[in-house]
């Protein structure tokens, strides 16, 4: 009984961490959509040295893979290609959050757009927000319980 009540609580926050995780993708995509030249000025901001190619690139396609990420997390479609993804994506915001912080830029994140809040949007708050999201996406890599299969 114990077993089975810790099994649904746990179940139930997988549940919850997806669907927060697919809400923050989905919406993170669209708002980048609705402000391309925001977001590659953003990504530009980070100063990093990829080809310009590369910036322009990844300014068009990073918000549509959210956006398809997000809406995949919260179907639950394709679980065991879109979660090793999304965690994949959350190491690349770290990483490069990481590095604006240690080299003390002051930028906007880029993460929502810019119509997010200023102080949500610096290196710093935006590192631990996405270290919290890291988190998560690796907690819902974990196994499923043997006796159950996928979540419900």
């Amino acid at each position: 009984m114990i077993a089975d009540l810790q099994l649904k609580r746990r179940s139930s926050a997988r549940v919850a961490i997806r669907l927060a995780l697919g809400a923050v993708f989905l919406a993170a995509g669209l708002m980048k959509i609705a402000h391309p030249t925001a977001f590659l000025s953003d990504l530009l901001s980070y100063e990093v040295p990829f080809p310009m190619a590369f910036l322009r690139l990844t300014a068009a396609v990073l918000p549509w893979l959210e956006v398809i990420c997000g809406l995949f997390l919260l179907s639950d479609l394709w679980p065991e290609t879109v979660r090793p993804l999304v965690a994949a994506l959350c190491v690349v915001f770290v990483a490069m959050l990481f590095q604006a912080v240690v080299r003390g830029l002051s930028l906007n994140c880029g993460c929502f757009g810019p119509a997010g809040w200023v102080w949500l949007e610096r290196p710093g708050a935006a590192l631990v927000r996405a270290a919290i999201l890291l988190v998560l996406s690796g907690y819902l890599l974990l196994p499923d319980s043997p006796r159950h299969g996928r979540e419900t």
